[in-house]
């Protein structure tokens, strides 16, 4: 994932970027942290097995599964887009 562009999309989308890893070596799997509000979220491309993943983190470091989509024919404009739209979702 290019992290300029993740960056700019949460930014974007009013969040905060708290922590971002990109895994090239590992099928292209990347996560990262994000604060919106006073909630912390996790987003995780697990490109090996074609899932992109939301999760809103509790306090106790549980988390709670908002969104996952397959996304195996996603390329990161659309991983973007999706996740953008997520977020978007968040204050309904």
């Amino acid at each position: 994932m290019n992290q300029v562009a993740l960056y700019a999309a949460l930014q974007e989308a009013g969040c905060t970027v708290i922590s971002f890893e990109d895994h090239p070596q590992f099928f292209g799997n990347w996560l990262a942290h994000f604060k919106k509000g006073q909630q912390l979220f996790e987003v995780v491309s697990d490109n090996r097995e074609g899932w992109l993943t939301l999760w809103r983190k509790a306090a106790n470091g549980k988390g709670e599964r908002l969104y996952e989509v397959q996304s195996t024919t996603f390329d990161e404009v659309k991983e973007l887009h999706v996740l953008k739209s997520w977020i978007g979702d968040l204050h309904r």
